[in-house]
């Protein structure tokens, strides 16, 4: 069994338990930021309406959620965290784990929000409404994150969004759950608009780790590689760019992977984007790349019942480069980035955009007709062995062994 199928399997077994025990028995670590918008290097947004919420928590064995509700037990309660996921052990590989998510501070852009009254919620499955039951209350001082209006994308642009939650209708039942996570899934730190080039370095990493496909680079020299390949000279690159310095990248080094895409921009459409297709690319065991006007990310993982869809994903909100303090290259390597898919649109740090293309790369299956000819070798080779006497095919086993592929005998059995 390959690698990746195991994973898969792994996978699988993991989501059946998904809803057997609590979280871990530690207080989870909340905060809260207001966040302050970048481009080219520059502060453009000082103090913006957007929010930012951290959770660091030790993980149990079950997929449990957090909500966090501003000003509870007043008039102005707002649900301000919605059914933010907090991930079991069996599913991610670890036992502790971190991950942010956007909202709405519900003030004027420019206006400095110093501290947030809130109560929270850890429950066993999705809130359907605002929660009215906390776990603990109390009151928040606000910190100061960073992110960036447009990080790579050569649209032109660089206004920001409002943040934007989707308007998730949660008042769905919870069943038929699918769940898929890419353990181990890297992030790059980032030169200036160099996201495109990011978002491919960690994906062909992760699948490098996943198939042992004897990549032997830093991420930081295959993004550069791949940056140089896109012609992003720290100017952004469109979709086109992206699979066309990803196939050079990937002939280059030899390496057995295949791109393919739905939507598209610049590269000419040739099948729908819908979530079917990402969640059928993320359970074959493939990386995902998402492009929207402004920015490109890796996914990591996603979470989907009935019409909620739910992602998580990897990037870079600093894109320093070489200057990348050790304080952002903490939040760089603990970014696991919650949002949702809803109908075509994504919030991926600019508000709801649309997703303009998803780009994927796989190991290749082996040709039909190849393994049409591997079997029908394997079956004459039983059949003549059987009529010989004898129990054992090396030939049709090691070329079938090539391919993992392994198989007992019907000869053994019948003689």
């Amino acid at each position: 069994m390959s690698r990746i199928k195991t994973a898969l399997l792994y996978v699988t077994v993991a989501v059946v338990s998904l809803l057997v025990s609590p979280l871990g028995s530690a207080t989870p670590v909340l905060s809260f930021n207001q966040v302050d918008f970048f481009q080219n290097g520059a502060k453009v947004i000082s103090n913006s309406e957007w929010g930012q919420f951290d959770i660091a928590y030790n993980q149990g064995s079950s997929l449990q959620w957090i909500n966090v509700v501003a000003n509870p037990g007043t008039p102005n309660a707002s649900w301000i965290v919605q059914n933010h996921p907090l991930l079991p052990t069996g599913l991610t590989g670890t036992s502790q784990f971190t991950s942010v998510s956007y909202f709405d501070l519900g003030t004027p852009r420019g206006t400095p929000v110093s501290s947030l009254n809130i109560g929270y919620a850890i429950m066993s499955a999705p809130a359907t409404a605002t929660p009215t039951m906390f776990d603990a209350t109390g009151s928040f001082s606000l910190g100061s994150a960073q992110n960036i209006v447009n990080s790579g994308v050569p649209s032109g642009v660089t206004t920001q969004g409002a943040p934007d939650n989707g308007n998730l209708n949660w008042n769905v039942p919870f069943a038929g759950l699918n769940s898929n996570w890419h353990a181990g899934m890297p992030n790059v730190t980032q030169e200036t608009n160099w996201c495109g080039p990011g978002a491919a370095a960690n994906s062909l990493h992760w699948l490098n780790d996943q198939n042992i496909l004897g990549l032997n680079q830093t991420l930081l020299q295959t993004q550069a590689e791949l940056a140089a390949n896109m012609m992003n000279h720290h100017d952004g690159n469109w979709d086109d760019e992206e699979v066309k310095g990803k196939e050079k990248f990937i002939a280059d080094h030899n390496l057995p992977l295949e791109v393919h895409y739905a939507g598209g921009v610049m590269l000419p459409g040739n099948t729908p984007l819908t979530w079917e297709w990402i969640e059928s690319e993320m359970a074959k065991g493939q990386d995902v790349e998402f492009m929207t006007d402004t920015h490109w990310v890796v996914v990591e993982g996603l979470l989907s019942w009935g019409d909620i869809h739910l992602f998580s994903y990897r990037d870079d909100p600093f894109q320093h480069g070489m200057a990348t303090t050790a304080a952002e290259q903490g939040v760089i390597n603990d970014r696991h980035v919650w949002t949702y898919f809803q109908q075509g649109f994504v919030n991926i740090g600019n508000g709801q955009e649309t997703l303009q293309t998803a780009v994927a790369e796989s190991v290749p299956e082996p040709p039909a007709f190849l393994l049409w000819g591997i079997g029908l070798a394997f079956l004459l080779g039983t059949h003549w062995m059987h009529r010989q006497g004898r129990v054992a095919n090396r030939g049709a086993d090691s070329l079938l062994a090539g391919y993992g592929i392994h198989c007992s005998h019907p000869g053994r059995l019948l003689a």
